[in-house]
């Protein structure tokens, strides 16, 4: 539970940043450096040869950008992910680690103050 509202805080932060690349807006993920989205493949026409051959053609235009949209949205997700775990492992790690040095701090106390005949 804590990893989750960790993550999210790092993300939310992340969205802030001008670091990140993609942006988070009301739960839907936007690449930023992708251009526009080639939308829905076209619709094959097979009436006649004619627009058979324009929809392959349409096809393949389509095609080709959405390829490099694709690969390009992968490359933004993958980046802002990393962000996020990253950040959010150096969080964990600094909560753990605070927790665990005031425990230690404590148990060191409470034997100090047990010699001293003050902990009972």
């Amino acid at each position: 539970m804590l990893t989750r509202i960790l993550a999210a805080a790092a993300f939310a932060t992340l969205s802030a940043a001008a670091a990140q690349a993609g942006t988070l807006q009301n739960g839907v993920w936007t690449p930023t450096t992708c251009g526009a989205d080639p939308g829905p493949a076209p619709v094959m026409d097979g009436k006649s040869q004619n627009s058979y051959t324009k929809s392959a053609k349409d096809f393949q235009a389509w095609q080709d950008k959405a390829k490099v949209f694709a690969a390009c949205i992968a490359e933004e997700a993958k980046k802002d992910q990393n962000a996020v775990v990253e950040t959010t492992n150096k969080t964990v790690t600094m909560i753990n680690d605070g927790s665990k040095k005031f425990v230690d701090d404590a148990n060191t106390a409470m034997e100090a103050l047990k010699k001293k005949g003050g902990g009972k």
